[in-house]
C-alpha cells in the first residue's frame, strides 16, 4: 500500500505565505536577482501535530496527514 503525505494550509496561512513570497520575490527582482524560491520547514510532533515555518516566519499549526 502506497501512502501520500498531505499538508494543508488555512486560507489565512496561504495568504500569509503569498505575502511573504511576494515581498521576497519583489525585493530580489528589484535587485536584479533571479527569484530564489522559498525555504519551508515543517516540524512534526506526534503529540502536538505539525507546524510550518516559511523563510523564518512561523505560520502556525497545519493539517498534516498520511492518506492512501
Amino acid at each position: 500500500m502506497t501512502k501520500k503525505l498531505n499538508m494543508q494550509l488555512s486560507a489565512e496561512q496561504t495568504a500569509h505565505y503569498l505575502s511573504i513570497m511576494r515581498k521576497k520575490t519583489e525585493n530580489e527582482v528589484n535587485q536584479d536577482c533571479e527569484p530564489s524560491g522559498a525555504t519551508l520547514r515543517i516540524s512534526v510532533c506526534p503529540i502536538f501535530g505539525a507546524s510550518l515555518d516559511v523563510e523564518g516566519h512561523d505560520l502556525g499549526e497545519i493539517a498534516f496527514e498520511f492518506v492512501d
